[in-house]
């Protein structure tokens, strides 16, 4: 490749990036606006379906069920796209999180960086608060959580009721996970979503699925590792790769443009 073409290539790269940057947070505004409360109704029907299951009645299909259904067909489909795209959670996580940089830029201090290990073994977090929430349900005390989301709290606020005065342990729950946001990007995405935790646990379509193709790859690159909100470099550990929230930062930083979906060739 000549001087020439690497830098067409650089620009090209350079310009898909930015589109897809802007077209990503275009759509999560969308859904903030018009859609906040999809996170906790796709959630209830978790609880609401383990909360029947321990009553030992039949599960309540809502149009919510449909909803929450429609959302595992998809992440089975195309991936986590709810998690990077569509979420107006995971979109507030972004948000706070570039103040965050922001903030350490006019400060010209810059927080210590979580090692990769302790990120990575954080991210089992998740599961953990998923098999507390099962149990809870399972037992009769689904109350509890209601009472103590934050996410209950959020969804509140982001559709305008702002009586959430009786919600206190819900509110300071949200303000440190707020907190966690301003410092590590997509802090409740990767440590605490228990939703997070369902889609990450479905199998995806191999078809349609994102593939790394290892041979291209420079050796000992780990640009899309670095550029990764968590952690992660597809195909390196299968076992992580239900992690991936679908964001696309790895597909535009590859200098090779090794990541693609279908089949790698």
């Amino acid at each position: 490749m000549t001087p020439e073409e690497r830098k067409k290539l650089a620009k090209r790269r350079k310009r898909n990036a930015s589109m897809m940057h802007w077209g990503r947070i275009g759509v999560q505004i969308l859904f903030f606006i018009f859609y906040p409360a999809l996170f906790s109704q796709a959630f209830g029907v978790v609880k609401s379906a383990f909360a029947s299951i321990g009553k030992g009645t039949a599960i309540d299909v809502t149009a919510f069920t449909t909803k929450f259904l429609v959302l595992c067909v998809m992440t089975i489909m195309v991936g986590r796209i709810f998690c990077g795209w569509i979420c107006a959670f995971g979109a507030v996580g972004d948000w706070f999180y570039q103040i965050g940089q922001w903030i350490q830029k006019k400060k010209k201090k810059k927080l210590p960086a979580i090692p990769e290990k302790i990120q990575i073994f954080l991210q089992k977090t998740k599961y953990l608060i998923l098999l507390g929430i099962i149990l809870l349900c399972v037992t009769g005390n689904n109350d509890i959580i209601t009472k103590n989301s934050p996410w209950t709290v959020f969804s509140m606020i982001a559709a305008g009721n702002f009586s959430v005065g009786s919600y206190g342990i819900a509110l300071l729950l949200l303000g440190i996970i707020v907190l966690g946001m301003i410092v590590k990007e997509r802090f409740f995405c990767q440590f605490l979503c228990p939703l997070g935790a369902v889609f990450s646990l479905l199998p995806e379509n191999p078809l349609t699925k994102l593939k790394r193709n290892q041979e291209q790859c420079i050796p000992n690159c780990t640009l899309c590792k670095r550029n990764c909100p968590v952690a992660l470099k597809l195909q390196e550990n299968e076992n992580r790769d239900g992690e991936c929230i679908c964001c696309g930062r790895c597909r535009v930083v590859c200098p090779k443009g090794n990541i693609k979906r279908n089949k790698v060739k």
